[in-house]
């Protein structure tokens, strides 16, 4: 069984669309878990008018962002593989989370996979943020720069590409993997590089891999300034704990990160494609 997590914060002029276009093209046995997240508009109202019983369940989280409502969700969840969707996301595939699948059924060290986006690390020169003492609260880290990019617009509809990291999402995850791995690292709330450390602690501890294998989809229907806006004005400029509270040492293809109260490491794959047996 497929268990998918959205988590809700202010979508009620959006998330009807999002959650029929789930229920319409999700194919098999699965089970939506929906996380209101915070919602001050009528996000509530319009989920519980589209909610289709038995398949969802609804659960409340005080305005957490996203790294700890999707713990939420992840950790009620059923099935044997997980489903990371956002809240700006429309899915527009017939049986798109059974293709998601396919590249976890066809190659043992994979355990996840985004339909959205995958990529490489490398060290930034230019960051302002190496060495910082202070909380960073008003923009992305820029240790690393994303590189090697695999999406839609350059990688074949029946090609997985492995990279170091996906981005959400949609994204499955092996459940038992995730659970093995202690779920997202809440040091990372509320957003920032959870997705990296949780790929490079499995990579690292399980040796096992991520990629990208694209659905259609519309994705990322919230502007990056419209994340980052809602973020600040949650956590505020001065009072928010984030990863690139950062402190290490650069060399050949990796960057030591400091996120209390643990250490990662950053590093790059060698971006390689895997074709699969059927491209549908």
């Amino acid at each position: 069984m497929h268990s998918i997590i959205l988590t809700v914060h202010n979508k009620g002029w959006l998330i009807d669309k999002v959650m029929q276009a789930i229920y319409q093209y999700t194919h098999g046995p699965y089970e939506l878990i929906v996380v209101l997240d915070g919602c001050s508009d009528n996000s509530e109202e319009v989920v519980m008018a589209n909610k289709i019983e038995p398949t969802t369940f609804i659960h409340y989280a005080p305005d957490v962002f996203e790294t700890k409502a999707n713990n939420i969700g992840l950790k009620s969840a059923q099935g044997d593989k997980v489903i990371i969707v956002q809240d700006d996301m429309i899915v527009n595939e017939p049986s798109w989370n059974l293709r998601m699948q396919k590249p976890l059924d066809a190659f043992s060290d994979v355990f996840a996979v985004t339909a959205r986006t995958a990529h490489n690390w490398e060290y930034n020169p230019n960051s302002q943020h190496i060495n910082m003492v202070e909380d960073l609260d008003n923009c992305w880290c820029d240790i690393v720069n994303h590189t090697d990019h695999a999406g839609r617009n350059n990688t074949p509809r029946d090609v997985y590409a492995v990279r170091s990291s996906v981005n959400r999402g949609p994204v499955m995850i092996d459940h038992e993997v995730l659970q093995k791995m202690n779920y997202l690292d809440e040091q990372f709330a509320p957003q920032d590089m959870d997705d990296h450390d949780l790929c490079y602690r499995t990579y690292r501890e399980l040796g096992k891999v991520c990629g990208c294998y694209w659905i259609d989809c519309l994705l990322g229907l919230l502007t990056f300034q419209q994340r980052k806006s809602r973020w600040i004005a949650l956590f505020g400029q001065r009072d928010q704990t984030h990863s690139a509270r950062t402190s290490g040492s650069t060399g050949t293809g990796q960057v030591w990160m400091r996120s209390q109260p643990k250490w990662i490491v950053c590093w790059t794959t060698q971006a390689h494609a895997r074709g699969m047996v059927c491209s549908q």
